[in-house]
């Protein structure tokens, strides 16, 4: 037969079932629009923070910075000297922590969401900072004026003449409101508050250091020569361009967003994991329903290689516009996530659509690539179908042997268990992540083993599950369980899908539970204090310096413990887990009151007038101390000191690998580089409500303050966890969501290929009811099944992993079992739903016209 009669044939064909075809398509546009809108996502984001640096750094020709050699930052000296340049135009002043706070006239601080609240400072002889000019009213000139972007004008409902409170990392001030600027780097929904260069440095430095110097050149000077004289002249100093900082800050912003990019790409491949299974399920239904069609083409002179490639032809027909729409949908999915930055007020200006070569170009490949290798074992089936064929009906590859198939699966399984069980309970083959890798690949074959082996155990399971959940409804319901366990191949591919999803979510329900119960009895068991003080969420301030003196007169409040950071580090090591600059904990106070602390050895007592540190035992390990012993302790600034090891605790979640006195922080650092950590509170009568609201009442006017009694502030750290399982949840729903589509896909096909069966029931008197019932118990059965398998496969997992980080505080396991519970209900609920529009088209089959076909 000649080609392109078979391409003719394959393409009428593809019109003629627009159902099948939709349900096909749709399962390729899923996994394609994922990663087509996630390099979409990373480049538009890109271009946004490329468009708004550009605009940030228009007018800046040369950039100076701290760095090494000068930790504590430029001096205000060497900044007069470059202004008295007579190349520089203007100089402005700026520091790392420069945010704020400001109220509006009904005395709450003003809102900007996402977007950041930014203090500037105005040099002298300046009509106003680069980049930015006066819209209203006059610039700041005296102390205690400030200007402010009109978007906060407005966002306040405050105006030129008003005073309004401001809080930054120096304390709170009644300040004046001068005028208003606008800048193309500041937006509306961020807050961009002016002050004197004087205000500035008293609020955001030590008064006479600076940690960056942003310069504008007068017309016509090089920027390049003059970076490079100023470099010289400065050699303790960084100094680049302006052009330089914004093209190292774009590929930081680069690195950055990858990150997003992976994920993203990790979560289209699981959807498009799930996607091939559906893909691969449909086409081998659509194979067999064929049989006659297939057959009689080789009965008329088709041979087994036209067959073969008419079905991948089709397979690329369905690769190629499931593709184009999942690229098109990546464009929606792109779009929508941008508004919705913007409506949490991210600043983010508009730069157009990132479509690059890399979305457009790998959800083309990826999409026709899976389809068709989905579609490879169905396109060989169909060139093997033979003439005499074309005398049967019905699905002929239910009739083949799983033997082989069972064997494999049952091996894959085998090495999948014990891969599991030794990279869980084996310590000796290594650290976390290698036990973790043992893990993964048992996972993996797991996964295998439960494709290769799933018709064979769908059988017999799927069958006493249809039976169970039949049995109220009769001879419907054990017809239903018939046909349910009838094509074990169909069942286990189609519940499969839905396995793969929820063994993902139970696996991660579980870590995440168990993580929520440790963190929050670690917490539980090492705090003493019956209320906490702290920073208000959301806010980059710490909290004012006064606040501890203003705490300690409230009526009630039996002890005040702060805890303070500072920029120290300890035998030259950071004694804290977080990232960036060091944070050594400094402390103020009765550390029994705040945390319960087990003693190793020495006294738990840290006199704030005297030298001294408390070391945890690790730390004392690690450097083989003891008290008594004296350490070396170093500040970012240069300073050196010696303190002696007062005592030795058991390690505490709430605290760090060692604290310091408060004469050892103040030798060492500036008190603008020590910051309030916490406030611990301990109430005479106990936690009460009285007394939160005394406390809140004393702290108000802080306006950055939050007081938490012990729940609160556990709930607050776990928090942490719960937003990001809700966050992988949303993603992993991607992959259930397909999973569903594909129980549609499957019924929908299953409806087709069984229309002369379900004709003869209604002919026999069988209600279109009944046909829908049927219907519905087939899916809530298949999807319960395959929840059931992967919630139990998940939840092993899981245990797997928990096993692994026991030591690192995951020290006892905790079952979701509620969201199992309500997983499972759920499928049965999207079983029956899947199955609405299928059961439907079932019911209206017409008896004649089935039994006649």
């Amino acid at each position: 037969m000649a080609k392109n009669a078979m391409r003719t044939i394959s393409l009428r064909n593809i019109r003629a079932h627009k159902v099948r075809l939709f349900l096909t398509v749709l399962s390729v546009v899923l996994g394609t629009a994922f990663i087509a809108g996630s390099s979409m996502m990373t480049a538009s984001l890109k271009s946004s923070m490329d468009s708004l640096l550009t605009t940030a750094f228009n007018d800046v020709d040369v950039v100076m910075m701290q760095n090494e050699k000068s930790p504590r930052g430029i001096s205000m000296a060497d900044v007069q000297a470059i202004r008295d340049r007579a190349d520089t135009k203007s100089v402005d002043v700026s520091t790392q922590q420069s945010t704020v706070i400001m109220t509006g006239s009904d005395g709450k601080a003003i809102q900007t969401g996402a977007a950041p609240a930014q203090a500037f400072a105005l040099g002298p002889n300046q009509d106003f900072a680069t980049g930015a000019w006066l819209k209203e009213g006059k610039k700041p000139e005296a102390r205690g004026e400030i200007a402010i972007n009109e978007g906060a004008l407005k966002k306040g409902n405050l105006k030129i003449g008003d005073k309004t409170t401001v809080v930054t990392p120096a304390g709170r001030h009644e300040m004046t409101i001068s005028g208003t600027f606008d800048s193309k780097a500041v937006s509306d929904s961020m807050l961009g508050v002016a002050f004197t260069e004087p205000d500035f440095l008293a609020n955001f430095t030590d008064g006479e250091h600076v940690q960056l110097l942003t310069i504008e050149l007068e017309d016509g000077e090089d920027a390049n020569a003059v970076k490079d004289e100023l470099g010289t002249a400065y050699g303790n100093y960084s100094v680049q361009t302006g052009q330089a900082l914004v093209e190292q800050t774009t590929k930081m912003i680069s690195q950055g967003l990858s990150f997003i990019n992976y994920v993203l790409w990790a979560f289209a491949g699981i959807a498009l994991l799930v996607g091939t299974f559906i893909i691969s399920n449909t086409f081998a239904m659509i194979v067999a329903q064929r049989n006659r069609e297939l057959a009689l083409l080789r009965a008329v002179g088709a041979s087994r290689g036209q067959i073969t490639r008419s079905v991948v032809f089709e397979a690329i027909v369905v690769g190629l516009v499931g593709s184009v729409l999942g690229i098109l949908a990546g464009v929606g999915l792109t779009q929508g996530l941008m508004a919705l930055i913007r409506t949490q007020g991210m600043p983010l200006p508009s730069a157009g659509l990132g479509l690059d070569t890399t979305s457009v170009v790998a959800p083309l490949v990826v999409g026709v690539l899976i389809t068709v290798l989905s579609a490879w074992a169905p396109a060989r089936r169909a060139g093997s179908v033979h003439p005499v064929q074309a005398m049967r009906a019905g699905d002929q590859s239910s009739n083949n042997s799983l033997v082989v198939r069972t064997v494999f699966g049952a091996l894959a399984l085998v090495v999948g268990v014990v891969a599991v069980l030794v990279g869980s309970l084996v310590s000796s083959i290594g650290g976390i992540g290698a036990r973790s890798g043992v893990i993964g690949f048992g996972a993996f074959c797991i996964v295998i083993g439960l494709w290769l082996a799933g018709p064979a155990v769908a059988g017999p399971l799927v069958g006493g599950l249809g039976r169970v959940v039949g049995a109220p409804f009769g001879a419907v319901g054990k017809l239903a369980a018939t046909n349910s366990q009838r094509n074990p191949r169909r069942t286990a591919a189609t519940a499969f899908a839905l396995t793969l999803g929820l063994m993902m979510v139970s696996s991660i329900g579980m870590l995440g539970a168990t993580m929520e119960k440790s963190m929050s009895d670690m917490i539980d068991d090492s705090l003493s204090a019956d209320f906490v003080l702290s920073s208000s969420g959301g806010s980059q301030l710490g909290v004012p310096k006064d606040v501890p003196e203003v705490v300690s007169k409230v009526e009630g409040v039996d002890a005040v413990t702060t805890m303070y950071t500072a920029p120290v580090v300890m035998n030259g090591q950071k004694m804290d887990d977080t990232f960036g600059p060091p944070a050594m904990k400094v402390l103020r106070g009765d550390l029994s009151k705040a945390v319960k602390v087990t003693m190793r050895e020495g006294s738990i007592e840290l006199p704030e007038d005297q030298p001294g540190v408390l070391i945890a035992d690790s730390t004392a390990t690690r450097f083989n101390l003891k008290v008594g012993d004296e350490v070396t302790l170093n500040s970012l600034a240069g300073g050196e000191a010696k303190a002696p090891v007062k005592g030795i605790y058991e390690q505490n979640s709430s605290l760090d690998r060692a604290v310091l006195s408060n004469k050892s922080a103040t030798e060492l650092a500036d008190e603008q580089a020590i910051s309030i950590f916490a406030i611990y509170v301990d109430s005479a009568s106990g936690p009460s409500d009285d007394m939160r609201k005394r406390l809140e009442d004393a702290v108000a006017e802080h306006l950055v303050v939050s007081v938490k009694d012990k729940n609160e502030f556990i709930g607050q750290t776990t928090a942490i966890v719960s937003q990001m399982l809700t966050i992988l949840y949303a993603l992993l729903a991607l992959s259930v969501i397909v999973a569903v589509l594909g129980i549609v896909n499957t019924l929908a096909l299953s409806v087709i290929e069984r229309r002369q069966e379900v004709g003869m029931l209604r002919a026999v008197g069988t209600q279109r009811g009944q046909i829908r019932t049927m219907i519905y118990i087939e899916s809530a059965v298949i999807a319960f099944y395959g929840a059931l398998l992967g919630a139990v496969v998940g939840l092993c997992i899981g245990w797997a992993f928990i096993h692994v980080l026991a030591g690192n505080g995951l020290d006892q396991v905790v079952v979701p079992w509620v969201q199992v519970g309500a997983m499972l209900l759920a499928s049965l609920v999207v079983g029956v739903l899947a199955a609405v529009w299928p059961g439907h088209q079932a019911a209206r089959t017409k008896p004649l016209e089935a039994i006649t076909d």
